[in-house]
């Protein structure tokens, strides 16, 4: 993939979904802070958890159960999030290079595999968030994108234009075993003059074939490659010219 000097990334993510031993409690994850290096806690993150009662009266709650930590680096653009099934690392931006991501990951993901000890990795999954700023005051998708929602021709030219919308496309990846999802959409505009669009690809694949970490971490570089087909046959050379 060509390098992009103004890549248009607000967010990379590497997701590792895991069955962990029974006994894996939320307390077990605390430990794991005094070993991040450069991170600090953020936040303690909870799942809903539903009760209901039926005697001596019908009687139904809700309560958040603790399920994850959220670490960030001094600088706020890494975030790592610790749960009770699973890891997650993400670089907002500026975004650097995939080797970077990749290594930082890693190096997390060692001590989280460490302290928690997984059964076994059930989803891996690789997530980049892209917005670009198409210079004017009105788009015509065509010029930039490949991948947009398509308006009938034959609409007079008035009847055309298009408001805030959400895309979304699920598409089946056989030889990966995966599946790309591809979410785009338009933000408010935030500066006089610039049209923002989120370009989102989504590839993952549920029980992935890994045997040992080295084969983890290839797989990952497959699903790198596969996001930047997907990304390259997204845009046009106009799009090109803008981020280079």
């Amino acid at each position: 993939m060509p390098h992009y000097d103004k890549a248009p990334i607000t967010e990379a993510i590497i997701d590792i979904k895991t069955e962990q031993p029974a006994a894996l409690r939320f307390e077990d994850l605390e430990p794991i802070k005094q070993h991040l290096t450069g991170y600090t806690q953020g936040e303690t993150r909870g799942i809903g958890q539903a009760m209901l009662q039926f005697a001596p009266s019908v009687q139904a709650s809700a309560a958040l159960k603790p399920w994850a930590l959220v670490f960030r680096n001094e600088s706020n653009n890494q975030v790592l999030q610790v749960r009770l099934d699973g890891f997650t690392f993400s670089r907002l931006k500026p975004y650097e290079d995939f080797e970077r991501l990749k290594s930082e990951a890693r190096r997390l993901w060692d001590i989280y595999r460490e302290f928690v000890r997984p059964k076994t990795i059930t989803r891996v999954a690789v997530r980049y968030i892209n917005q670009f700023d198409f210079p004017g005051d009105s788009v015509e998708p065509e010029e930039y994108l490949n991948t947009y929602p398509h308006i009938p021709d034959k609409l007079p030219a008035g009847l055309r234009n298009f408001g805030p919308f959400l895309m979304n496309l699920r598409m089946p990846q056989p030889d990966l075993k995966g599946l790309m999802t591809i979410n785009q959409g338009n933000t408010p505009i935030m500066i006089e003059g610039l049209i923002p669009i989120v370009l989102d690809f989504d590839l993952s694949v549920e029980n992935p074939i890994v045997a040992t970490e080295e084969e983890l971490w290839a797989f990952f570089e497959k699903l790198r490659e596969r996001k930047n087909l997907y990304f390259e046959a997204s845009i046009t050379d106009k799009t090109r010219e803008l981020i280079r």
